[in-house]
């Protein structure tokens, strides 16, 4: 078992084993809240006579669903937590089915408060983490990783806080098939770049479907994804910075998008 979990931090050993790793108390907590399917868990030798109510509890929730715990010597917890503080406790969770996207966009056409977040080849784990917890806040209906954007990588799941197990998502290796449903059903699709020449507060939102597309961190969205969409946005800020981070900007946008200003009446 520890073997399948120091498989599955590696991208090649998720694919195989269509699995991916939680650590610590708050994912499994939250993995249990949403009668997320664990397929392994490991427990330091120590825990039994841990004082902490908090694995006490997950404990008893796990062996309330019958959910075997295998335990491992504590030298062996170590080398895993590679120094993280999140909780002596780790599981393989099957990685889920992913949603229909033609289906929700079929059901959803007509709903203009329906939001898609689409990442562009983002590399950074942690930062996709992020974009999956405030995803969630914002409501989003699901996020699309594109290309090598890996939302099962250990750092996202953590980062995520949990928000993993509540949104939706599709992993995509190409652009152009979305591209195709979005026309297809009419998704009004949106960039965030910095050097955008509509500003976001005076950025005209059709009341449809909208995807929100954003980019690698390093170099934006590429040209093909730019090219592609009906509308590129910019946020206003100071003019001694040149980008907010990626988190950063993606929540101004959605927030933007959720509440678009309507003109003051006369």
């Amino acid at each position: 078992m520890v073997a399948d979990y120091e498989r599955a931090l590696h991208v090649e050993g998720r694919r195989h084993l269509g699995l991916f790793a939680l650590e610590g108390f708050r994912l499994i907590e939250r993995a249990l809240a949403t009668s997320t399917p664990l397929t392994h868990v490991l427990c330091c030798e120590s825990a039994p006579r841990d004082p902490s109510p908090r694995l006490q509890k997950i404990l008893q929730q796990l062996a309330q669903q019958n959910q075997s715990v295998v335990s491992v010597p504590d030298s062996i917890m170590e080398r895993l937590l590679e120094g993280r503080t999140l909780g002596p406790v780790l599981a393989l969770a099957k990685i889920p089915a992913a949603p229909d996207l033609e289906k929700i966009c079929s059901h959803r056409s007509a709903d203009i408060s329906t939001k898609f977040l689409v990442l562009d080849e983002m590399m950074d784990p942690g930062n996709v983490g992020a974009l999956l917890r405030t995803a969630h806040a914002m409501g989003v209906e699901a996020l699309i990783a594109l290309g090598g954007t890996d939302p099962f990588h250990p750092r996202a799941a953590r980062t995520s806080m949990g928000s993993i197990f509540r949104v939706p998502i599709l992993r995509l290796p190409k652009l152009e098939p979305l591209l195709a449903l979005f026309q297809k059903y009419n998704v009004f699709t949106v960039g965030a770049t910095s050097d955008a020449p509509t500003l976001l507060p005076h950025a005209s939102i059709p009341q449809k479907t909208v995807a929100l597309f954003v980019g690698n961190e390093g170099k934006g969205l590429s040209a093909a994804v730019r090219s592609a969409l009906d509308l590129l946005v910019a946020i206003p800020m100071s003019n001694t910075i040149d980008s907010f981070s990626i988190n950063a900007a993606t929540a101004i946008t959605l927030y933007a998008l959720n509440h678009p200003q309507r003109p003051n009446p006369p």
